[in-house]
């Protein structure tokens, strides 16, 4: 009797530690009633990149393959994450608050798939409708650092652009595959704004399923934050809608990379990664594993962000 008593105390303390090791949806935090809303992130490990076969079984083309490998172990520490991306109505605090003036124009993603540098466009004007509750568009990687310091100043807490394995650590809360979601293509559309069959509709395009998918999220454009699920750890739109900028300077692949969670300050630092994929995109570039570089200065209407901030 006593050995069945102390194996199924055993038994339950395994059973607790499983639980505890499971990602969990954290509280949030705001730290003033119009700061973003922000979501604690537990530390962990994960393993980093796209697993082997991933890349072919999602159909990335070869010129877009192996950025995202080799695979390797991180060390997460816990952080705080936006809940959401940063909003045009957050953004627009900022700029009034500051008086700030943006850089340039916008690129603008046109109809025959080529991008173009409008004068007329900005995060006010992207070439398409928005509301105030849509992620902001039209804003480089020096503007978003810019408004995550006027943050930092206004609530004396230190809020930053987040490196590229916290933002994948949290993309994937605890998931390995290529994303927290079904890989069912008929419902992707549940879950993420892509370049599906409602972009290929405001686009007067042939639907071909080859870019587009075989189904419809309803939106052509950007959505409302919080528009889809959330992931398990009670992030939105970490997949699809706009691209977020990292703080991480862009290499190729993985080759050096360190097992901790710091940004990478080293290689072509003119760019930066960029993450997530957007509105625009084909579905194989949302994905958890997938990653891009844009230049730091440019202004274009799928780049947005989500702020990082210190524990």
């Amino acid at each position: 009797m006593m050995g069945l008593r102390v194996l199924a105390f055993v038994l339950s303390l395994a059973a607790a530690a499983a639980a505890w090791a499971q990602p969990r949806s954290a509280s949030t935090i705001r730290d003033c009633p119009d700061c973003p809303e922000m979501v604690l992130i537990p530390g962990g490990t994960f393993v980093m990149g796209a697993a082997p076969g991933e890349e072919d079984r999602e159909g990335v083309p070869p010129q877009s393959r192996g950025r995202s490998q080799p695979q390797h172990q991180v060390v997460v520490r816990p952080f705080l994450l936006g809940r959401f991306e940063v909003t045009r109505d957050d953004f627009a605090q900022y700029i009034k608050a500051t008086r700030h003036v943006m850089d340039g124009a916008c690129w603008t993603e046109g109809n025959d798939g080529k991008r173009r540098d409008y004068k007329g466009f900005s995060w006010q004007q992207p070439g398409f409708p928005q509301t105030g509750r849509d992620p902001v568009v039209c804003v480089n990687w020096f503007e978003a650092r810019g408004y995550a310091g006027w943050l930092s100043q206004r609530t004396g807490k230190r809020y930053r652009l987040p490196s590229e394995a916290e933002w994948e650590y949290a993309a994937r809360a605890g998931s390995t595959g290529p994303r927290p979601f079904t890989a069912d293509a008929a419902s992707f559309c549940k879950h993420a704004n892509v370049g599906d069959l409602a972009l290929a509709e405001a686009y007067k395009h042939r639907k071909d399923t080859a870019r587009y998918g075989i189904c419809s999220d309803g939106y052509p454009f950007t959505s409302p934050v919080g528009a889809f699920p959330p992931n398990p750890f009670g992030l939105y739109d970490m997949l699809g809608n706009a691209w977020e900028w990292t703080e991480d300077c862009w290499n190729p692949t993985y080759d050096g990379a360190s097992p901790d969670d710091k940004p990478r300050y080293s290689g072509e630092c003119d760019k930066r990664v960029v993450r997530g994929g957007g509105w625009f995109n084909e579905p194989w570039r949302a994905r958890s594993a997938f990653r891009f570089r844009d230049s730091n200065g440019h202004n274009g209407n799928m780049l947005g962000f989500r702020l990082a901030r210190d524990p």
